[in-house]
């Protein structure tokens, strides 16, 4: 059997019903580097997510390279910064498709994802997406992959937990007016069977969050349900709490797991409930604590949910390429769907829709830190 080793462990990659695991194969033409576009948002608000990110695919990359690369040829990541917005995204993907001549790209966020698969798809370039949530991405046997956690389950795990606790009382929903916060609204609402007092939204990279507030406070909620990014996340909660405005935020790791929340929210983040990707960076097992480790020495912070998805969805696309030659998707398509392993966010397989499934935990935010919740 053949093995590749990432990080000095060995990460067995099995295509299931053959029995053999994977090594690199992938071909381009010869002395050229196999290349992989990347649209994130590298600045403005959303810039966070996109540094996680990036820095995981870097680790991933630096690693294999070091071994040899790709069938003896070395991976070159094209970055492309769509600061946050779908526009941008469009611009950033045909310019790496038709000047760049990249058959792969990776994504971060709904809306960016919702916007390049489409595009994707009629060009029959792989689309790998890292974080987006949206139910609306989740499209059969097709050219668009993810390996983050999905709305239907995410948002269906918060009304669940929230049905269950005592102290939810009556509940407000507000959330960012984007595909992330719609697809989230919508599965929350239909999957909850609570009593929902209001629902308000407000808009991507705003900073004043009163109206909103004001029509939710009006509503005397016991618990709001925040569907957000980080930074508005962190000023609505402290606007919210400035306001007069006592009742429990909860919320999910998509608008709390971040120092972008915690400076914007100051103490007001404290007590703030949210669910979260079972992501645990004290895991022993061998293909995470190899993973945080590296992290942890080559950017001295902790990795988070979103740096293991990235870093899985880059292994998965290049294990995929095995026996591919680089201009057939079709083939690297076909072998996702066959694909199987232990990534560092959780097993990695995809479903018909290209989708995974995250086993999920409770966690809050406690004196600054983001701290697992006993189940």
């Amino acid at each position: 059997m053949r093995e590749k080793y990432l990080f000095g462990i060995t990460i067995a990659v099995l295509i299931v019903g053959t029995g053999w695991y994977l090594f690199f194969q992938s071909k381009t033409p010869e002395g050229k580097p196999i290349e992989i576009g990347a649209i994130f948002a590298l600045t403005g608000n959303a810039a966070s997510y996109g540094e996680w990110a990036k820095n995981a695919i870097d680790l991933a990359i630096e690693d294999i390279n070091t071994e040899g690369g790709v069938n003896g040829q070395p991976i070159a990541v094209r970055y492309e910064d769509n600061e946050g917005q779908a526009a941008k995204a469009v611009s950033a993907y045909q310019k790496l498709t038709a000047i760049d001549g990249v058959r792969y790209v990776m994504t971060f966020q709904s809306s960016i994802a919702l916007a390049i698969a489409p595009l994707a798809n009629a060009d029959k370039i792989l689309q790998m997406d890292v974080s987006a949530t949206t139910p609306n991405y989740s499209t059969p046997d097709d050219f668009t992959f993810r390996t983050g956690i999905v709305a239907n389950q995410l948002a269906v795990e918060a009304a669940r937990y929230l049905e269950q606790s005592p102290g939810t009382g009556k509940v407000a929903i507000l959330y960012i007016n984007n595909d992330f916060g719609s697809g989230m609204r919508d599965i929350f609402r239909k999957s909850y069977s609570g009593e929902v007092v209001a629902e308000e939204t407000f808009a991507q990279d705003s900073f004043d969050f009163r109206t909103p507030l004001a029509k939710v406070h009006a509503a005397k909620p016991d618990t709001v349900f925040l569907v957000s990014h980080l930074k508005e996340a962190g000023t609505l909660v402290k606007q919210a709490s400035n306001l007069g405005i006592t009742a429990n935020f909860f919320s999910d790791v998509y608008a709390i797991e971040g120092p972008d929340f915690l400076a914007a929210a100051g103490d007001t983040a404290n007590g703030v409930r949210y669910l979260a990707p079972r992501f645990d960076i004290s895991d022993a097992k061998p293909e995470i604590a190899t993973f945080v480790t590296k992290y942890r020495e080559e950017y001295t912070e902790d990795p988070n949910a979103f740096a293991a998805q990235a870093y899985d969805g880059i292994i998965a696309l290049l294990y995929a390429m095995e026996g591919c030659e680089y201009e057939d998707t079709e083939c690297v398509r076909k072998n996702l769907y066959k694909l199987e392993f232990e990534g560092t966010s959780g097993r990695i397989s995809f479903d018909i829709n290209g989708d995974t499934q995250k086993p999920v935990q409770l966690k809050m935010v406690q004196n600054g830190l983001f701290v697992t919740e006993p189940q």
